[in-house]
């Protein structure tokens, strides 16, 4: 058994022994960055002024621009895109989803909740029981109906939602930022 255990630890060593160092001869010295050209700091400004973060929170997804917050079933929700136009379009087809899916759901929700009324009123008035649930089965048929529905719409919007984000931070940085003097004076746009 100890030879057995003498050839697996041997088994495991290296062949071959590190070179040694060589005296005077140490790690590669880092090279210090150069100051930072304007055109980078004021690229970089503009970016963090405008770059976008995804939030959640219990209202619903919204993205955060510095201090600004724009969430997708406002109406506004487009505007934090209008630097980027393939983002811009990804966002009005998310929030024009999330807005259809949320009215189909609420139209079901209040459909089916009329039937659960209509459940109710049947046990309580014997005469027009089955009138009644009959109705109650037709309106929780249609209220199912319409929340998977809005189901693929809901899906769809957030899919449009993160790929507008993606687009519009991915565009971001190839977009070059508009003159902006440091100092006073005039700048005049050449054509």
């Amino acid at each position: 058994m100890t030879p057995l255990v003498l050839v697996l630890c041997l088994s495991q060593a290296p062949l071959s022994t590190p070179p040694a160092p060589i005296p005077g001869e140490g790690p590669p010295e880092a090279v210090s960055p150069g100051p930072e050209p304007t055109e980078v700091k004021l690229f970089a400004q503009f970016v963090d002024r405008h770059l976008l973060a995804v939030g959640a929170s219990g209202t619903g997804m919204e993205v955060r621009q510095r201090e600004r917050v724009f969430r997708i079933q406002d109406d506004d929700f487009e505007t934090a895109f209008t630097l980027v136009p393939e983002a811009l379009a990804l966002a009005r087809v998310a929030h024009d989803d999330f807005v259809l899916a949320s009215r189909l759901q609420i139209v079901g929700l209040s459909v089916v909740s009329a039937a659960l009324v209509a459940t109710v009123v049947a046990t309580l008035v014997r005469t027009l029981i089955l009138p009644l649930l009959v109705a109650s089965l037709i309106g929780s048929g249609i209220g199912l109906v319409l929340s998977l529905v809005a189901l693929p719409f809901a899906l769809s919007a957030q899919t449009k939602f993160f790929s507008a984000i993606g687009t519009y931070n991915h565009g971001l940085l190839e977009l070059r930022p508009p003159a902006n003097p440091l100092g006073g004076g005039l700048t005049l746009a050449l054509p």
